[in-house]
């Protein structure tokens, strides 16, 4: 169903470890607050005369177009000042734009939502339907590069999969996409066929309108400035010094502006968490995440706040540059060397939990109430050093090989090439003969470097849910799909991909045949599943309501407030 991988959250150990707020996602919307003492002084019970507050952000915005932009700062500062028909609010989609739950015909292939009245931008123009129609005509253009461009597929919006598809008579023909508008405040949007997660879908980023009208004005340099977007959404943007910092100013047009109590928002790009630390030390800023260095002088504090998160880590294998991957055995063998409960516990010591899965605990529950992960809690193909080294033994016989060299890919910031460092001594001791090397690289070619499949096996890299759906993640592994460069490949996989796309009016049965799936994922060991992550965040007293949710932004200070200290 997907043909591009997404790495907009696609994130290293060190970006997660250095994020400035939360991840980009969390097992439960946990708010913050209480009483204490702090830095600041104690929190009371009224409100602050300056509703303010400061962040430190460890980089600048990559982007503030909602159809370009691909990692979790764009996203974040995206949410609070553009918004879609539905919006995350208490783990729940709720409707933003739209002025109430939608229509839905008999077959659940056609949604009719109605666009509120009072819904405009900044500039004064009204939020129109035609708005929608543009940005998502716009967002499965080829001519856009999107990275996100497969999303109206994913939806199974009518006629997107031909659309998006180069190969295909209807490639590019984006008016032939299922939406239109009905009228200014009316979207129908036409679905292929049932799609459980739609409405999930409808909250994320690169289903926000854009202002046809302005857009189009601006050409290339939207959302460049400032003074090249306009905003619908919370907040707008005021001021974007860029490799400084940026400030958000509370939207007075904003449908729900009344309940929007801060005023404005400051952020300031600081690079060293010792620095970041000493800035929440010193009052100025609010809330800063921190790592397992930071976490002892902190852990009976009560502004620490430990947020369970649905991003799950993974060690990726390439069999496409190792034959000897190739064999089942040395996969599993690879999996059962690593003592995850040491990984998370003593090089973490974070509140991260091992994983032998590969869709997160408490993301999504199945139509019965029941966590998804409720089928097999702990995951599949547990095991410890004894077993991987009985796979060892019987994988070089069947391989005719009495040793294997294997290169091991990660970032080159000091924590993630510790954390490497544990993996491959963990791989040599459950699997004598095996060497492993580390290389480090920078980000950016870390990344380049996964996307061409030129690694033997990547560390470090995680994933973290665009919709509130299984298929977020299970999808990845398809053999189609971009995200899948280390070659894996299982027919049995596909068919029950292809056989749970296809059930989206019969709930129940989908899920069990995507918990089917996950469990030949990792059987079969397409990748090496690492650990459920969490953060640590360190939350002034009298800063109440901040949230650190399960989907949409990382961090939502929409409905916080700031206390007298």
């Amino acid at each position: 169903m997907r043909g591009k991988a997404k790495w907009s959250i696609f994130v290293s150990i060190m970006l997660v470890l250095s994020l400035f707020l939360a991840a980009c996602s969390g097992g439960g919307s946990k708010g913050t607050g209480g009483s204490g003492k702090s830095s600041g002084g104690g929190s009371s019970n009224e409100l602050a005369d300056k509703q303010e507050l400061n962040f430190a952000a460890t980089q600048d915005i990559p982007s503030m177009n909602s159809l370009i932009a691909t990692d979790t700062t764009s996203f974040q500062n995206i949410y609070m000042v553009t918004s879609g028909l539905y919006m995350f609010k208490d783990e729940k989609p709720e409707p933003d734009m739209a002025a109430g739950p939608p229509e839905v015909t008999n077959d659940g292939k056609t949604y009719t939502f109605k666009i509120r009245d009072d819904a405009k931008w900044s500039n004064g123009d009204p939020v129109t339907a035609g708005d929608f129609v543009y940005a998502w005509q716009k967002l499965i253009d080829s001519k856009t590069g999107s990275q996100y461009g497969n999303m109206p597929v994913v939806a199974n919006i009518k006629n997107a999969a031909k659309i998006y598809d180069p190969n295909s008579d209807m490639h590019d023909k984006v008016d032939q996409l299922g939406v239109k508008a009905l009228d200014d405040k009316t979207l129908q949007v036409q679905l292929e066929k049932p799609t459980a997660y739609f409405l999930s879908l409808m909250a994320f980023g690169p289903f926000f309108p854009q202002d046809k009208n302005f857009a189009e004005k601006q050409g290339k340099n939207y959302a460049l400035e400032p003074s090249n977007m306009v905003y619908n959404g919370a907040y707008v943007m005021k001021e974007w010094k860029h490799g400084v910092g940026w400030t958000l100013e509370k939207n007075p047009d904003y449908w729900d502006a009344k309940n929007i109590t801060i005023d404005k928002v400051n952020y300031k790009i600081v690079k060293d968490i010792g620095t970041r630390v000493n800035l929440y030390k010193t009052d100025r800023v609010q809330d800063v995440g921190i790592n397992a260095d930071f976490i002892p002088q902190w852990k009976n504090s009560p502004e620490l706040v430990k947020v369970p998160t649905s991003c799950v880590f993974n060690i990726k294998l390439n069999q496409k540059a190792v034959p000897a991957l190739k064999n089942v055995k040395v996969r599993q063998a690879i999996s059962m060397s690593i003592d995850r409960k040491q990984y998370t516990d003593i090089l973490l010591g974070d509140g991260s939990t091992p994983a032998n899965y590969w869709v997160p605990k408490n993301f999504v529950l199945t139509p019965d109430g029941k966590d998804f992960r409720e089928a097999a809690p702990d995951g599949y193909m547990q095991g410890d050093k004894a077993q991987a080294k009985k796979l060892w033994e019987e994988a070089k016989k069947e391989l005719g090989i009495n040793d294997l060299k294997l290169e091991y890919l990660t970032t080159d910031n000091d924590t993630s090439v510790k954390y490497a460092e544990f993996v491959a001594k963990q791989i040599e001791e459950g699997m004598p003969g095996v060497k492993v090397s580390i290389n480090k690289q920078p980000w950016n070619n870390y990344l380049n470097l996964d996307q061409n499949s030129k690694y033997q096996v990547a560390g470090g890299s995680g994933w973290c849910p665009d919709y509130q759906d299984p298929t977020t993640f299970l999808d990845l592994y398809k053999s189609d799909n971009e995200f899948n460069t280390g070659g894996w490949n299982n027919k049995t996989y596909d068919k029950l991909m292809k056989e749970a796309d296809n059930m989206g009016n019969k709930p129940e049965e989908r899920m069990k045949k995507l918990q089917e799936a996950e469990k030949v994922l990792i059987e079969d060991m397409g990748m090496v599943p690492l650990y459920q992550s969490a953060n640590v965040i360190l939350v002034k007293p009298y800063v109440k309501g901040l949230k650190f949710p399960n989907n949409g932004p990382s961090t939502d200070y929409r409905y916080a407030k700031v206390y007298k200290h």
